[in-house]
């Protein structure tokens, strides 16, 4: 892997290569090579109010990004938040954001391509295609951290978990474990696109929005005495209506398969 600094010019050897020669992920590197230099590209890039800089290649944006630096690159991830916010409206950011994330995207393609129907290369098709979607409506306000490993997490997960999850809530198995998780801790980690599915199938049952609105606020992360202080109530009516909301969602799964 060839290594830039923010201000070189970029050499002929790219950030990200392939070494098939042909495919999604041929096409997608192919792809990015031509847009790299182009003016016109460029001059939208340029027109970025958080660049810390003008650019001349694509390229440099993955650098800034983070893209092969260390785990804990604070400005790395906070230039790839500011990405991701501008690819809800911007093709370019998307397709910049798509191609920092590349070869994570492609080492899930591998993994997953092992047992998945049509082999490595549906598995990658099935990738970039909710890759795509994941970037364009990720929630950047409520999640400002992490944002390549969410990225492809969330990817992950939409491509090939959660249809078996949704089952499972259709089936009304998971309620209850997912909700608990929510009784005693402020954040679900992992968990936490189960619970998505799990509200929003709640509210398609008729729970009242403010039990919705609450489970999904303590399911994000916030904490019952922020929820509690912002609301100007008292931290115990938070967690009264927490425990409420858990059996209103509980019960309306459990009757809707009765």
């Amino acid at each position: 892997m060839s290594q830039t600094t923010p201000n070189a010019p970029i050499s002929d050897n790219p950030l990200v290569w392939t070494t098939v020669a042909n495919g999604t992920a041929r096409q997608i590197v192919d792809e990015w090579a031509r847009l790299c230099r182009r003016p016109s590209t460029l001059r939208h890039v340029n027109t970025w109010d958080f660049l810390p800089h003008p650019i001349t290649h694509l390229d440099q944006l993955l650098t800034l990004s983070g893209f092969g630096s260390e785990l804990d690159d604070t400005a790395g991830d906070t230039f790839l938040w500011h990405l991701v916010r501008q690819a809800h409206t911007d093709d370019i950011a998307a397709r910049v954001v798509l191609h920092r994330i590349f070869p994570s995207l492609v080492a899930i393609a591998r993994r997953r391509g092992r047992i998945f129907s049509g082999g490595i290369n549906a598995a990658l098709i099935e990738v970039f295609a909710h890759a795509w979607i994941v970037i364009r409506e990720f929630p950047s306000e409520r999640r400002t951290s992490k944002i390549a490993s969410n990225l492809v997490r969330d990817t992950e997960y939409f491509a090939f978990v959660r249809h078996t999850r949704l089952r499972r809530v259709e089936e009304a198995q998971v309620g209850s474990e997912v909700l608990s998780g929510i009784v005693d801790t402020t954040d679900i980690g992992a968990s936490d696109m189960e619970l998505d599915d799990v509200l929003a199938y709640a509210a398609e049952l008729g729970v009242h929005q403010d039990d919705i609105e609450l489970l999904t606020l303590l399911g994000s992360g916030v904490r019952g005495v922020e929820i509690a202080h912002a609301r100007g109530v008292a931290p115990r009516t938070i967690r009264n209506h927490r425990r409420y909301a858990i059996d209103a969602v509980i019960d309306a799964l459990t009757d809707a398969h009765q």
